[in-house]
């Protein structure tokens, strides 16, 4: 049976893919096709963070060239500066196609583009979400107890219109936060970002630190 959806694993910077085997386990278990990209945070010297996140787009693109019975859209784990570029593809680089996000105790750095409390900041997600549950939709992660508790966030309204007649589909950026990791500071992590962006979901994983998400962290 084909996957029923498509989730992009990134790790964090130079961190290798193999740290995340029990991440991606996880997602395998909801019949998804995983694909990881290694986040090489040294090359290019320029706009680093942009160009990973137009690999992504670049590469699911050739898999729906490729695969016809994939979805059109996909899903993204992301964990410190992967997190991040998961951010920068459902705000400015692919959000007409990012389903869902699932950003890890992101490091918004290099440059600051979501937690500047003085400056511009790149757009998440302007409407409110009100779902008591935090759903992460069809991943199953943070979801209610059936079906019709998931509610997804809209980050668009004129890119997300609701047909008549059908319930309006909401896109969830859900965003985790631990207690930190050396050099990393508190203005541009997680509750930073989500204190600037409030229709993002926020959790944060108490006593655990920014390589808990890693299978030796």
């Amino acid at each position: 049976a084909p996957p029923k959806g498509v989730t992009f694993l990134l790790p964090g910077a130079m961190i290798s893919i193999s740290e995340y085997n029990g991440l991606r386990d996880v997602i395998l278990e909801q019949h998804h096709l995983v694909v990881s990209l290694y986040v090489n945070v040294l090359w290019p010297l320029g706009n680093n963070h942009r160009k990973h996140a137009q690999d992504v787009k670049k590469v699911f693109d050739a898999l729906i060239s490729m695969y016809a019975q994939l979805p059109n859209s996909y899903s993204i784990v992301g964990h410190s500066v992967g997190g991040k570029i998961a951010l920068l593809l459902a705000s400015i680089i692919d959000p007409k196609r990012v389903s869902a996000v699932l950003s890890l105790d992101p490091v918004d750095l290099n440059p600051i583009e979501f937690s500047n409390e003085k400056g511009p900041n790149l757009p998440l997600d302007n409407d409110i979400d009100s779902n008591k549950y935090g759903s992460i939709g069809h991943l199953g992660i943070f979801s209610g107890d059936k079906h019709s508790d998931i509610v997804h966030v809209v980050k668009r309204r004129e890119h997300n219109v609701a047909k008549e007649g059908e319930k309006e589909k909401r896109i969830p950026i859900i965003l985790t936060c631990t207690d930190g990791g050396l050099g990393i500071p508190k203005t541009h992590d997680a509750e930073a970002i989500h204190n600037l962006h409030p229709a993002t979901n926020c959790y944060h994983h108490a006593h655990a630190g920014h390589m808990a998400y890693c299978d030796n962290g």
